[in-house]
This record gives structure tokens, sequence and C-alpha cells, in this order.
């Protein structure tokens, strides 16, 4: 039975190692102009074929180039010396709109207020003459009690409150690498 189950789990699909995502968050974000991660995937093959992906976060106003060679270089690191394959998608965040930061920050919060479990991240910012969107993604834990509309509703009602002509469009998504308690990625 042992034997079936550890075969069958990684098909079937299992959480990752909270140590391992840990591990992972840490590294990446050891490396200058990281500012963030989210959507961590952690495959499982068996001994010795484990591979990665994540997001990870960077000032959109940095050179692409440099940013770039930081992914390659953290990429490399990964596989050279823990033998995991990680795959790197590059999240440019707005870093010289002091207004996007201060609503990342207050939305970060407010949503911790649904269930402290939420995070968001991608916010972006789009000004028009009656309105302004906010378009991001929010996470939820796998297992999350509320459904995805309701987490919808929750948050912009809580957005409207602040200021009634922001209007939330907003994509939920289930995070399956959870940091362990103390971990944090930057939304």
């Amino acid at each position: 039975v042992g034997l079936v189950k550890s075969t069958i789990d990684p098909l079937l699909g299992l959480a990752p190692d909270p140590e391992l995502v840990k591990y992972i968050h840490e590294r990446v974000m050891s490396y200058p102009n990281v500012l963030g991660t989210h959507d961590l995937m952690v495959h499982d093959y068996g001994p010795g074929r484990q591979f990665a992906s994540v997001h990870v976060e960077m000032a959109a106003e940095g050179d692409v180039m440099a940013s770039h060679d930081v992914i390659d270089n953290i990429e490399r690191d990964f596989l050279e010396n823990d033998g995991l394959h990680v795959v790197i998608h590059f999240d440019p965040i707005v870093t010289s709109d002091e207004r996007v930061g201060d609503m990342r920050r207050w939305l970060s919060e407010a949503v911790k207020e649904i269930d402290g479990a939420l995070t968001i991240h991608d916010l972006r910012m789009v000004p028009g003459p009656t309105h302004t969107n906010l378009i991001f993604d929010c996470v939820v834990p796998a297992g999350f009690a509320m459904s995805e509309l309701d987490v919808k509703q929750a948050i912009k009602h809580l957005v409207r409150q602040k200021d009634p002509r922001y209007f939330c469009v907003i994509t939920v998504e289930c995070g399956y690498a959870a940091l362990p308690h103390g971990g944090k990625a930057r939304s």
C-alpha cells in the first residue's frame, strides 16, 4: 500500500514540501533587484527530476537586459547547486508611481480583512475620465471556503468604500505552494 501510495501521490498531485517552498522563495529573494515572488509551482517526477516555475517581480523601470541576466543567474544557480530545474517568469512592477505603490500596499492589507491568507499581485491602475480600473490577481489557498465570486465581491466592496471611482478587474488564483509560517511573498 505504501509503495502504491508513494507512486500515485506525485501523479495525482501533492502540495510541495513547505521547506522547499521557503528555500526557493528565500533564495530568489536574495538576488539583487528582486521585489517579490508568486505563483510558485513545483513538479516532482521522482528522484532527481524536480521542476519549478515561479513569477519574479522586478522594477518595470529597470534595464530589461539586466533583469533578464539576474533571472538567468537564478535559474542556473538552482540547476547547478540543487539539481532543480527552475523556469522564471519576469513580472515588471511599476515602482516609480507613488499612487500605484500606495494602492498596492493598501490593497495587500485590505484583503487581509477578508482572510489573512489572501494575497494580491500584478496590480495595474488604468485611470480614465470617470473611473480607474484596478486590475490585479488575488491568490486564495487551496481548499479556501469562499467561492471565487464571493472573494471578488468582498474585495470590490472594500475598494468601493475606499473610493467609489475604483472598479476592480480581479483574477482569482488558487495557491498551491504556500510559504510556511513566518515566510511571506511580497505582493
